[in-house]
């Protein structure tokens, strides 16, 4: 979503977004901003009636429920962490401004620059972007002299809220891409390593394998043992994955109860290879409810797994390893095939 309000709109957003924030109890991170910033702007009407409706049946908030509202109802973040990056950035610009004009001497060449700054805030910035103007605005700010000591304590503020602002930046950039429940990656993130790995191993001639993994009867968990129980079989599971690779190696849940495993410069052998014995080590575990030390029975999980062909596709890999992991199923589960 693209935005052209005005510095005071911005700054009458900026202040509503607080107020709700601290109304529900809420951190002030960028993911709640990003949520209530949309919702007091009105321009985002679906997220609009997802959070009305929810107030009014359970009337509080969590960060659980803000997270979901997030992945649901704004697309992939990026944009409006960009958006809202920009709308902090103005705000800074106005404080700088302000703070020059109550000064008696002539900064007219850097009232200019932070102007030309100022106008290359585009709808679409990249982080690279985002770290260019935010060094210029910094350079610039430094290149300001005064023998008024309150203008310097403003350039400062104005130099830390920048800093704060490529922090809180960041803290989302890497948080937008982790499952909640597992903290491995989730898809979005997979999805952006996956490119990369596909264009390292493209440049390199390197070798690049994927496993999809998927546990076995995962419902019956659930439906036996309830969801409590079920997320820790999850989280398990993502820990047991993640001990099994190392390196430059990649786990990630990318569904329900589905997860890949991208192997960058490992041979399909040796991809098959640490497939069957992560599968089996879930078959030997005993799992058992840490409160009552009952048995969960067996565990399985059913392996596909690919390797890279050049200038592929990435939805064509992964529709292969998806495809292994298909004839694993249907051959049995618990099994590992190859493709």
């Amino acid at each position: 979503m693209q935005y052209n309000d005005s510095i005071d709109d911005s700054r009458q957003y900026l202040r509503l977004t607080l107020e709700l924030i601290g109304k529900h109890g809420l951190s002030t991170d960028p993911l709640n901003y990003a949520i209530w910033y949309e919702y007091v702007s009105g321009k985002n009407e679906t997220l609009n009636a997802a959070i009305d409706k929810h107030l009014e049946s359970r009337g509080v908030f969590s960060e659980e429920i803000s997270r979901q509202l997030f992945d649901r109802y704004i697309a992939n973040g990026e944009e409006t962490v960009t958006t809202l990056v920009r709308e902090e950035l103005k705000k800074i610009f106005a404080e700088i401004i302000s703070a020059i004009k109550t000064t008696k001497k002539n900064f007219s060449a850097s009232e200019n620059n932070l102007e030309i700054i100022n106008e290359s805030l585009v709808p679409s910035l990249s982080e690279a972007d985002v770290d260019k103007i935010v060094n210029q605005i910094k350079w610039e700010i430094k290149s300001l002299e005064s023998s008024s000591t309150s203008f310097k304590e403003q350039l400062q503020q104005a130099t830390d809220e920048i800093d704060a602002l490529k922090k809180k930046m960041a803290r989302y950039r890497n948080e937008a891409i982790k499952d909640p429940l597992t903290r491995i990656d989730n898809r979005r993130g997979f999805e952006k390593k996956l490119r990369d790995a596909i264009d390292n191993t493209n440049d390199s001639d390197t070798s690049l394998c994927l496993i999809i993994a998927d546990i076995d009867h995962f419902k019956k968990v659930n439906d036996t043992h309830g969801h409590l129980v079920g997320d820790n079989v999850l989280r398990m599971v993502a820990a047991t994955i993640k001990d099994s690779i190392k390196g430059r190696d990649l786990a990630a849940r990318i569904g329900g109860e589905e997860f890949a495993i991208l192997l960058p410069e490992t041979p399909f052998d040796g991809a098959m290879k640490l497939a069957d014995n992560m599968r089996l080590s879930f078959e030997r575990l005993d799992l058992k409810k840490k409160n009552t030390g009952e048995s969960l029975g067996t565990l399985t999980l059913s392996f596909g797994v690919a390797t890279y062909r050049k200038d592929e596709a990435s939805k064509d890999f992964v529709r292969r390893a998806d495809e292994a992991l298909y004839q694993s199923k249907k051959a049995g589960r618990n099994k590992v095939t190859g493709r």
